[in-house]
């Protein structure tokens, strides 16, 4: 079968559910003052660093605090008036985790493990002045140690092992080889490594301090799997040897496996969880995302100088009596009660046992203890000034959007070639469209959290433009080259990342046409969106040349048939190394010729066809070269591929002399339009296939249409069946991304 894969997800070189856009948090008339946390602790900002920034004068109950579109309470050390020099903020600071990647997934609830980000882990934070109120709050709380009252026996806990040993990819389709979807999928996400058949992963749990007495709940057991192969199997589940558990998930399938435990399973404060594919088929593999115990613990913390625990409703309050935490000895720690915004100086006369009194509660509560000591708390001390854009001012909006980087906007003599690209389709002879630029940084803070080279960035500003601008959104044009998350997160710090990844793309393989589609299952573009995979200045200006050349080829009014001929040349050409694949695709090409030859198109159609491992014909290539230069509206190859290479050997476009006439081309075959990779290359030689053709100076094509990763001979016949009989009959004369939006077919990228 394998033969028969030669690409289906497709991305362009040209051009339901959840309502948030993640900007809900954002008010346009304040001021925002940008961090970034990489290590979940106790933070402060310190007096004199808000006066380095201008805000030092600021009265202590007007600052407020934002992460990922939630308010973080603060405790000021002044409740009211201005800051001494002495003074800060304090907060508790979480790193970036997986939450915000939830929606990113065709169903919430493939995602089996929330506790880690797929994109980083360094979290945005916005500080801010508000002074109309409404700004959470620590209030310090006294409180008076009971003479009688006996302390809280136990609370409900949970440990976990979160796993990011590999980003697994999750669902595949096995035909010859394992192809995936863009979309985000079943058991996708950070797991262990694979776990073949008969394979054991052993994790112990310790320093547990389980509480044993009457009346505690049992402890409860969370094991989040998936399978990676297609093969029917059974994992097990032993607890301290004993086996717990016996759980089916067949072939490509997840299990969220909730397994209740006795008492005696943590009684001794350890517990070595095992988990075991137990598959009988070789080469059977499965990946494990988290485990989780949660257990009634007794009060004491393990040493620890930070500990996060909750509490039930209790409306006569709580008294606690804590052992085993970490505060330095000196300064009494401070517990907050993140639910209520109370904050308890505990008790430290009995060190080593801790003591604080709680007020009654209505709601359950989370609480934080956190050491005092001087080397405890991290200090911020770097902050980005943030004035948000207001997009939905109309002088803001366009129906043509082009999303961009600052780098690429440098050009030389102080040139701009985006904002050139961006007059140009503004003017009557671009498209008289309303063209409008948005600075990719400004999207992801304002519709990513500022969680960088977020993708929902990206999709919630265009879902948020459709329904907010006057004037229907048509076109999305991405300039800059983009990375696949998967090597971005392996990459992220590598020196040359930001020189190469510029405007994010969506999944793995890539795709763009995701960024366009709403959430969940329907995964059809909803506005035409194409991406030039430039990564400097030049390469945007090069393209726009070309553009503006191509366009005014296309205008160009002649009574000479000549003069216009070459748009109707279409070029077919099969590349396949055995006659049996070769049959199949000539096959194909006929059907596209006789449909583009028809109707409105009327193609004038050569067609180069080879099925064997010899190299191709000198003729061939001769006729080929004769045909650039004439001009070429459009080829069309089917067959094997790479990123880099065809089976039928095309030379380097910069060879063929085809100035103004560049043909759109479609490529039909693997990773043809795979330019989504790290790869420190492209920083001297552009790489792929499509950035060679469509970044070629006044020679190669105008656009490249090309998969990103393997597919269905089948499929590909069926999509691109719907584009010729789009191009030539129901949508001739329409846009190319008109064209390619026609297809309806879904998981088509």
């Amino acid at each position: 079968m394998k033969k028969f894969l030669l690409g289906l997800f497709l991305t362009a070189s040209v051009v339901a559910a959840s309502q948030d856009y993640n900007n809900e948090w954002i008010n346009y008339n304040q001021t925002y003052y940008k961090f970034k946390i990489g290590a979940t602790g106790l933070y402060r900002i310190s007096q004199p660093v808000l006066a380095g920034i201008g805000i030092g004068n600021t009265p202590a109950e007007h600052f407020q605090l934002w992460r990922n579109g939630k308010q973080i309470p603060l405790y000021t050390t002044v409740p009211s008036g201005i800051l001494g020099s002495g003074d800060f903020i304090e907060f508790w600071g979480e790193k970036n985790d997986g939450e915000p990647d939830n929606i990113l997934y065709r169903n919430p609830d493939y995602q089996l493990n929330d506790k880690i980000s797929l994109q980083t882990d360094t979290a945005a934070f916005f500080l801010t002045i508000n002074p109309a109120g409404g700004n959470l709050r620590f209030v310090n709380t006294s409180f008076t140690l009971p003479s009688s009252l006996l302390p809280e026996q136990y609370f409900v806990h949970t440990e976990g092992k979160y796993f990011a040993e590999r980003i697994n990819r999750g669902y595949a389709a096995v035909v010859g080889e394992y192809v995936y979807s863009s979309a985000y999928d079943q058991g996708e996400g950070f797991t262990t490594n694979d776990m073949y058949n008969a394979t054991t992963r052993s994790e112990t749990f310790a320093n547990l301090y389980p509480y044993v007495g009457s009346g505690a709940p049992v402890p409860v057991l969370r094991v989040n799997a998936s399978g990676n192969a297609l093969n029917p199997r059974q994992f097990g589940v032993k607890v301290n040897g004993s086996l717990v558990a016996t759980e089916t998930m067949d072939f490509f399938d997840y299990k969220k496996a909730v397994i209740p435990l006795s008492a005696a399973s943590v009684s001794s404060g350890s517990a070595v969880i095992e988990v075991t594919n137990l598959c009988t088929t070789a080469n059977d593999r499965m990946v494990i995302a988290k485990e989780e115990l949660t257990y009634p613990r007794t009060f004491n913390f393990g040493g620890a100088e930070s500990f996060q625990f909750k509490l039930p409703a209790n409306v006569s309050g709580n008294y606690l009596e804590i052992e085993g935490f970490n505060f330095g000895g000196v300064t009494a720690p401070v517990l907050y009660d993140i639910t209520n915004g109370k904050r308890y100086v505990v008790d430290i006369s009995g060190a080593p046992i801790l003591k604080v009194v709680l007020t009654p509660s209505s709601s359950e509560r989370k609480l934080l203890l956190v050491s005092q000591a001087s080397s405890f708390p991290k200090q911020i001390i770097s902050l980005q000034q943030r004035s948000f854009l207001n997009y939905a001012a109309s002088g803001n909006q366009g129906n043509y959007l082009i999303i961009s980087h600052p780098a690429l906007m440098n050009g030389p003599n102080a040139t701009n070639p985006v904002e050139e690209y961006r007059a140009y389709r503004s003017s009557t002879t671009g498209g008289g469209h309303v063209a409008k630029t948005y600075d990719i940084n400004e999207l992801v803070d304002q519709f990513g959290f500022g969680i960088k080279k977020n993708p929902l960035a990206i999709r919630n500003f265009i879902r948020w433009a459709r329904i907010t601008y006057s004037s229907p959104v048509k076109n999305v044009f991405l300039i800059g080259k983009g990375v696949n998350y998967m090597q971005h997160r392996a990459y992220e710090g590598h020196a040359d990342i930001d020189k190469l990844m510029f405007v994010p793309t969506f999944g793995e393989p890539a795709s763009d046409n995701l960024l366009a589609a709403e959430p969940g299952l329907n995964e059809i573009p909803q506005v035409s969106i194409g991406r030039l995979s430039a990564i400097n200045p030049a390469e945007v200006a090069l393209y726009l040349a070309k553009v503006k050349q191509y366009e005014q080829q296309q205008a160009f009014q002649s009574p000479m048939i000549s003069d216009k001929a070459w748009m109707k040349n279409v070029v077919h050409i099969v590349g396949a190394s055995d006659i049996n694949l070769g049959t199949i695709l000539n096959s194909a090409m006929d059907r596209y010729k006789n449909i583009i030859t028809d109707t409105f198109y009327g193609a004038n159609v050569n067609t180069f066809s080879k099925v064997s491992s010899t190299p191709v014909e000198p003729a061939s290539n001769q006729k080929i070269y004769q045909l650039f230069e004439n001009g070429i509206g459009l080829w069309t190859y089917f067959g094997h591929s790479s990123a880099s290479t065809l089976e039928f050997n095309l030379d380097n476009p910069s060879n063929y002399n085809n100035q103004s006439k560049y043909p759109v081309t479609v490529v039909m075959g693997c990773n043809a339009g795979n330019f989504y990779n790290f790869n420190t290359l492209r920083l001297i030689e552009k790489e792929t296939l499509s950035e060679k053709f469509v970044l070629a100076d006044q020679r190669g094509s105008i656009a490249f249409i090309a998969s990103t990763h393997f597919g269905i001979v089948h499929y590909l016949d069926i999509y691109n069946t719907r584009t010729y009989s789009a191009a030539s009959i129901s949508k001739y004369g329409k846009t190319f991304g008109e064209i390619l939006r026609n297809q309806s077919l879904k998981h088509i990228t």
